[in-house]
């Protein structure tokens, strides 16, 4: 089985390609919708923020924003392009409690192993205030699986409810299932869950 630390590898390696891949996607509406529940001005955790695309966005809308990742490369990136609070962290060392209304993750949790997934969600969990907003979008499936040089834990309804319910901690507000937002990767589906922290 590969190091946990193999898919932060990948991203430090591939950063550069990485960024001019995604940089440019169109997340605007599932933008809108998190902002929805979260208050004017408020506090965003960026949570694995890749090339700082969320970030900017939240920013220019008036948020308070950290922006985290595991990869120095996309931090470094996300810092010049944003110029936002910005931390290099692993998921298992979010440190922070009551501190942020909306924590956002997108495409990133999904790289954390199915076993360890309830602490880092209990992380969350902590770090957001009471009735704050997360959100998190997973592929769609039931695999754990290794796919070059990266882990991938895929959820469905069922399974993703299950993990939250493993958890504690969240009332789930919508779920809902997306394309991908990339043109050349439309027919690959992905599952979207908003939680409100109990």
């Amino acid at each position: 089985m590969p190091n946990p630390n193999d898919t932060l590898h990948w991203y430090q390696e591939n950063a550069e390609a990485f960024i001019e891949r995604t940089e440019t996607v169109d997340m605007s509406e599932l933008y809108r919708k998190f902002l929805t529940y979260v208050p004017s001005g408020g506090n965003i955790l960026d949570l694995g923020c890749g090339a700082g695309s969320a970030s900017l966005y939240f920013a220019q809308q008036g948020n308070c924003v950290l922006a985290v990742d595991g990869c120095p490369e996309l931090c470094d990136y996300t810092h010049k392009r944003v110029g936002c609070s910005v931390r290099c962290l692993r998921f298992e060392e979010l440190d922070y409690e009551d501190a942020f209304d909306g924590v956002w993750a997108c495409a990133s949790i999904l790289h954390t192993r199915k076993a360890e997934l309830p602490q880092v969600l209990r992380l969350i969990r902590r770090a957001l205030k009471t009735g704050g907003i997360f959100y998190a979008s997973f592929k769609y499936g039931e695999t754990e699986r290794d796919r070059n040089g990266r882990v991938f834990s895929d959820f469905t309804e069922t399974s993703l409810r299950s993990l939250l319910e493993e958890t504690g901690g969240f009332h789930e507000v919508d779920l809902w299932i997306t394309g991908d937002a990339r043109l050349d990767r439309a027919d690959e589906r992905w599952i979207n869950v908003l939680c409100r922290a109990k």
